[in-house]
C-alpha cells in the first residue's frame, strides 16, 4: 500500500498503523509499504513489513529478484526506553506556586482545569508541561494514541510508537463548540 507518484516512487500514506492491526487480526502474512511508513507499520507483531521506495522494486521483491529483510521493531523495547521523555517539564516552572500547585491536584485526581488570564502569564507554558505530571501511557494508551495520529497523518516518518501524553494548543479565535469537538448534532 502507499501512494504511487508518477516517477515510480511510493509515497508515504496516512493511517498504515489501523491498517497494519487489522491486516493482522485477518492473518495476513506481511505488508509491503513505503520506507517512510515501514517503522509505524513494524509496531505491529508478528506482521512481516517490507519497505521499499519504488513500484519497481515492489515488483522485484514478489518476483524474488530482490531480497529485502523485514522491518523489525522490539514495541515493547521501544515504549520502554522513550517512556516520559518530555521536551518540556513541569519541574521546569519557577515561582507560580499557587498554579502549581492546583495543577498539581487536577493531575493527581483527574480533574479539569481552566486557566484564564492575560497574555504572558504563563498560562501555556504550564500546560505544555502538566503531561509531565500525568500517569505515564499504558502500552494500549500508547497504542490508542498513535492510531489516532497515524488517522491524522501526525506520525513523523521516523517515529514509531507514541509515548508521551501528546499536547494540543487550540488557536485563541477557536469557537466555544469547536473547542469541545464540534457540532452536537453531529453522531459518529
Amino acid at each position: 500500500m502507499g501512494e504511487l507518484a508518477l516517477d515510480g516512487k511510493l509515497r508515504p500514506i496516512k493511517g498504515v498503523l489501523p491498517i497494519s492491526i487489522q491486516s493482522r487480526k485477518e492473518n495476513f502474512k506481511g505488508l509491503i509499504l513505503p520506507k517512510a511508513n515501514a517503522r509505524e507499520a513494524a509496531i505491529v507483531n508478528n506482521l512481516d513489513i517490507i519497505g521499499v521506495d519504488t513500484l519497481q522494486e515492489a515488483i522485484d521483491f514478489i518476483e524474488g529478484h530482490l531480497v529485502i529483510e523485514p522491518l523489525v521493531v522490539d514495541t515493547r523495547e521501544v515504549f520502554q526506553s522513550k517512556l516520559n521523555s518530555y521536551d518540556a517539564d513541569f519541574r521546569d516552572v519557577q515561582g507560580q506556586e499557587n498554579i502549581k500547585r492546583a495543577l498539581e491536584i487536577a493531575a493527581a485526581g483527574g480533574h479539569n482545569a481552566i486557566m484564564i488570564g492575560p497574555p504572558g502569564a504563563g498560562k501555556t507554558m504550564l500546560a505544555k508541561r502538566l503531561p509531565s505530571i500525568l500517569p505515564p501511557l499504558t502500552l494500549n494508551e500508547a497504542l490508542e494514541t498513535t492510531k489516532i495520529h497515524s488517522v491524522a497523518g501526525r506520525v513523523g516518518a521516523d517515529a514509531s510508537l507514541m509515548t508521551t501524553r501528546p499536547f494540543r494548543s487550540p488557536h485563541h479565535t477557536i469557537s466555544d463548540v469547536a473547542l469541545v469537538g464540534g457540532d452536537r448534532n453531529i453522531r459518529i
